[in-house]
């Protein structure tokens, strides 16, 4: 009996040490695979992180996109530079524009957003013809995250309209000739933005001007008369209404080509007797023509002038329509002018009656678009119905009157008021680009259309 027992009692520690090993073995399996998840789930972890942080930096990236290009001006052309320029002037000089052989998509450059560059943006814009879209990438360490932003392109006139006299000549002015407001001194307000040598303003006698005069060249020089009048004030006051180095203003692009399609009458060339015309209804006048209309003369529709040209009209000229000098800005104003010697009046676009006129009818408030024909006036206008788009204007005498809108020099040649005459611009209700001038779009954010992109 006693042999017996001592067997048993072994049997059981060997059971016990069995048992042992398998829980030794299961801890250590629990162990190993609650280390493993530990570092899956710190992997894990870590990844979000990255994930969040790059998330996080194209979230910078598209605060700095919006800050550059929200209300920018859409170029008509080089459109890399013009992007460029911005984000230069926005101090975001880091940051390179590409413009792909596409020309729709620009790429910017990778933006670092800490020392190490290891958080970082970079964006590609594609161009639409309604909007611009920019996709925003941003990195951490491996990972992206990618959100969109939309510019609306929205119409604006352009902010040359909002001065009276916009010359990229040198203004003179002298004798009693004065520029004025109709409602507000300020409609009579002057962007000079020339860098030729030599004065960009010149104002003597009793000439004045009745807003302030703003030129965009910081070295620009400036000679004021004693007794002419800036801003209401002469003298030494008179030059505090004189701001230099203001910032610059783009030019609008004319585009007298558009109006070809409306000169469906006659067409006067050297073969014609100037003197049998007393209405001109959507005429074309051929180039090297050079007609001299000595009697009063009506133009109905558009008179639509080749170059080169040089269009005199020695009598009264009644213009219900608009005058186009089929030319480029930079053309040679010495081979193109238009003379007006006589008294000029205008009746509006809108009232003309009949089938050939119902086009152009619509297109308001324009009087002459010829950015490379110079212009003479040196007879009485009571008003004239829109803007004047020249190379080089001269007022002599007592020639002036009312212009409802604003006269734009393109060339260096100067804008010259002599004499008597007063120009009064009335500016009011003429928020939208005149007829004959490309769209000018700027850049709305449009927070509504944000949006995170999967891959």
């Amino acid at each position: 009996m006693k042999s017996l027992k001592t067997k048993k009692t072994r049997s059981r520690s060997g059971m016990i040490i069995i048992i042992a090993m398998f829980f030794i073995a299961l801890l250590t399996a629990v162990s190993v695979s609650t280390a493993t998840m530990s570092t899956a789930n710190a992997k894990i972890a870590n990844n979000h992180k990255k994930a969040n942080r790059a998330l996080a930096n194209s979230h910078s990236g598209l605060e700095v996109i919006r800050y550059a290009l929200d209300g920018m001006t859409v170029p008509n052309s080089s459109v890399q530079n013009s992007v460029q320029s911005r984000l230069n002037s926005k101090n975001l000089t880091s940051i390179s524009a590409t413009l792909l052989e596409s020309d729709e998509i620009i790429n910017l450059s990778s933006s670092a957003l800490n020392s190490d560059s290891s958080d970082n943006f970079s964006t590609k814009i594609t161009m639409y013809s309604d909007r611009w879209q920019a996709d925003i990438t941003g990195t951490s360490g491996q990972l992206d995250r990618k959100c969109r932003a939309v510019f609306y392109k929205n119409i604006h006139g352009n902010p040359v309209f909002d001065f009276g006299v916009a010359t990229k000549g040198p203004l003179l002015m002298t004798g009693q000739a004065e520029l004025t407001g109709v409602n507000l001194a300020v409609e009579s307000d002057v962007l000079i933005d020339t860098s030729i040598a030599g004065n960009s303003f010149e104002i003597s006698n009793q000439a004045s001007v009745e807003g302030n005069v703003h030129i965009v060249n910081s070295l620009a020089t400036y000679d004021v008369g004693t007794k002419s009048e800036i801003g209401g004030e002469t003298g030494d006051s008179a030059e505090d209404n004189i701001h230099v180095g203001v910032d610059p203003v783009e030019f609008p692009v004319p585009n007298t080509d558009y109006f070809r399609q409306f000169a469906t009458g006659d067409t006067i060339d050297s073969s014609s007797t100037i003197s049998n015309y007393e209405v001109l209804e959507n005429v074309t006048v051929a180039a090297n023509t050079n007609p001299t209309f000595a009697s009063n003369i009506t133009i109905k529709g558009v008179l639509f002038v080749e170059q080169p040209n040089n269009v005199t009209f020695a009598g009264k000229v009644t213009v219900q329509g608009v005058i186009v000098g089929d030319s480029l800005v930079g053309d040679d104003p010495n081979s193109n002018n238009f003379d007006f010697s006589g008294q000029v009046e205008c009746l509006d676009v809108s009232d003309l009656e009949g089938a050939q006129f119902a086009a152009i009818k619509n297109e308001t408030g324009s009087f002459l678009i010829s950015p490379g024909f110079g212009v003479d006036f040196s007879g009485q206008s009571n008003i004239i119905n829109g803007v004047i788009a020249c190379s080089g204007a001269r007022f002599t005498g007592q020639a002036g009157g009312v212009i409802n809108g604003s006269i734009i020099n393109y060339s260096t040649e100067p804008m010259v008021m002599q004499g008597q005459g007063s120009l009064s611009f009335n500016r009011s209700g003429t928020g939208d680009n005149p007829a004959g001038f490309v769209p000018v779009y700027t850049l709305d954010y449009d927070p509504a259309l944000y949006e995170e992109i999967i891959d």
